[in-house]
């Protein structure tokens, strides 16, 4: 029988983090990961640089694509292009999320990756994890393994949540050959033809272009009718090479967890379609759930009240935007209006201000963008 202070399921980047800064704390800490790593995982890996400070490290040059993206080209459904420069990260999942493993033993966390948790078991001062034929106990549990079917915590807390169908997809088609897109730039495309859900997306890591969409229905016809439109405006000759997708049954909003087992990243519901990301909220979600269970066990209380204090301005933001994507995509001329060169301006404005003002903040007071 092996006993931790805190056990945090999934090694992705809430995971991750999660487990870096309670370890650090001095908590014994073990950050469990169900595939072999390094793992591939169907993201973008585009963020910007304030993801740095969200996670507590500089990213290694060799975590980064060759190629840097420094511009941004944004097309509304009606055709209007609206481009600016705008420096991100660019990386392979599947490379950062092994760096930031690491980082995480570096601070004194337990790793183990094959490790898929196949039960649970809760009970009033401890939960007990399996994995295979062995079991670990911990006073507290942090689920950020996401929201696929293969995904145990949040189901396992929430089964009524998940959905008898599909209720949400992402598909890219990775392309090898010659283009005539910029390989410095992230070409957004707002166009419920392309995707129902959110956002369309075209963009090169390294020598590979990525060509993606999202939907909740028929994934695979938006998904081929998205590149062949990309085909065409970017005169592609080559071959596909890859594809990969994202599926989720998951219909429920923001969850932090129960009891002593928390939530983070996707598995607390901090997705973000109204921004098109879930990366950054989940570095932050994964920071404050850490801080939460540090506060619990230093100062008493119950981990959960802890961050439900600390994680109130995320979960504003995180459900105020899920709001207004169900407007803007009500139709093409709701998705264009929202598009206006007036609110394009604003969010322009909005952007470098914000980015000035990050310089200063706090982590936990960082202004998530784009706005």
């Amino acid at each position: 029988m092996t006993e931790y202070d805190v056990i945090v399921v999934g090694g992705g980047i809430a995971g991750s983090v999660a487990a870096r800064y309670t370890a650090e704390s001095g908590l014994k800490t073990l950050l469990l990961e169900g595939e072999e790593t390094p793992r591939n995982k169907p993201c973008s890996g585009v963020q910007l640089p304030y993801m740095e400070k969200l996670i507590g490290s500089s990213v290694p040059k060799e975590c980064l694509c060759a190629n840097e993206l420094n511009k941004v080209s944004l097309t509304t459904p009606k055709g209007r292009e609206v481009r600016g420069g705008l420096r991100m990260l660019n990386y392979w999942r599947s490379t950062f999320d092994a760096w930031l493993n690491r980082v995480a033993v570096e601070h004194g966390a337990d790793f183990m990756d094959q490790s898929y948790v196949t039960e649970f078991e809760r009970g009033e001062d401890r939960v007990e994890v399996r994995v295979k034929e062995e079991s670990y106990f911990c006073r507290y549990l942090i689920g950020a393994d996401g929201l696929s079917p293969s995904s145990m915590t949040r189901r396992w807390l929430k089964p009524m949540e998940f959905a008898p169908r599909v209720t949400g997809t992402a598909i890219n088609y990775y392309f090898r050959g010659e283009s005539e897109v910029e390989a410095d730039t992230l070409y957004i495309f707002f166009k419920k033809e392309f995707s129902n859900l959110m956002f369309s997306w075209l963009y090169y890591k390294d020598d590979q272009l990525v060509v993606g969409t999202s939907s909740d229905t028929e994934p695979a016809k938006y998904a081929e009718r998205f590149f062949r439109f990309v085909e065409d405006r970017f005169g592609l000759r080559g071959e596909v090479f890859r594809r990969e997708g994202y599926v989720t049954s998951y219909q429920g909003g923001v969850c932090l967890g129960e009891g002593n087992v928390l939530l983070a990243g996707d598995a607390a519901g901090f997705l973000d379609l109204y921004r098109g990301v879930g990366m950054d909220t989940a570095a932050l979600s994964g920071r404050i759930c850490a801080q939460a269970v540090i506060r619990a066990a230093v100062e008493g209380g119950a981990a959960l009240e802890h961050y439900r204090l600390l994680a109130q301005r995320l979960v504003k933001l995180v459900e105020e935007n899920a709001l207004k994507q169900k407007l803007r995509y009500e139709s093409d001329d709701a998705l264009e209006r929202s598009l206006s060169r007036l609110n394009v301006f604003k969010g322009q404005m909005y952007m470098a201000y914000a980015g000035f003002m990050n310089k200063f903040l706090k982590p936990e007071r960082i202004i998530l963008l784009p706005p």
